[in-house]
């Protein structure tokens, strides 16, 4: 089974970013996937709910977070924020542990079926410390864009905006 392809561009990507906490990079991220028509109204509200009951915070050697739903989605994609201060997410694995997150991915995911398997892919992708690191370090979205899809195994469906 192969999995959808997640639409991404440059204004989906914001780099070396300061947010005040969680909801405000997931609400940040997801209007700018609003403005873009890759969701509608009921997203926001839906993805913010789903993280308080299922937090997605991941403790790797450059912690993650990787907000996601598919309610309200229009065409799967992923928008991505680097940050400059480490924001806090729970934990994914329920533990009520904090996680103080450097890079935020946030999906809209058309197809549930799909969903177990991105999470995989991102998760998987970003056990290594040297694999993950230059995406924090990246000078500017095109550069990110890149370095991502090379680590997903060309994942990402790159759309000139």
């Amino acid at each position: 089974m192969s999995i959808q392809k997640m639409t991404t561009n440059t204004k989906l990507i914001l780099l070396k970013q300061k947010f005040k906490d969680s909801e405000e990079v997931i609400s940040t991220l997801g209007k700018l996937a609003m403005e873009q028509g890759l969701v509608n109204e009921d997203y926001l509200p839906a993805i913010l709910e789903r993280e308080k009951n299922y937090p997605t915070g991941l403790d790797l050697p450059v912690n993650i977070a990787i907000p996601h739903i598919d309610t309200g989605v229009n065409r799967s994609f992923v928008s991505i924020a680097t940050l400059e201060e480490p924001v806090t997410f729970y934990n994914m694995d329920c533990s009520g542990s904090e996680v103080k997150a450097r890079i935020v991915f946030v999906f809209g995911i058309m197809d549930p079926k799909d969903q177990l398997a991105i999470l995989r892919k991102f998760a998987g992708s970003f056990a290594d410390k040297g694999k993950i690191q230059p995406l924090l370090d990246a000078q500017d979205p095109e550069e990110l864009i890149r370095l991502l899809n090379e680590l997903l195994d060309q994942m990402l469906a790159v759309e000139e905006i």
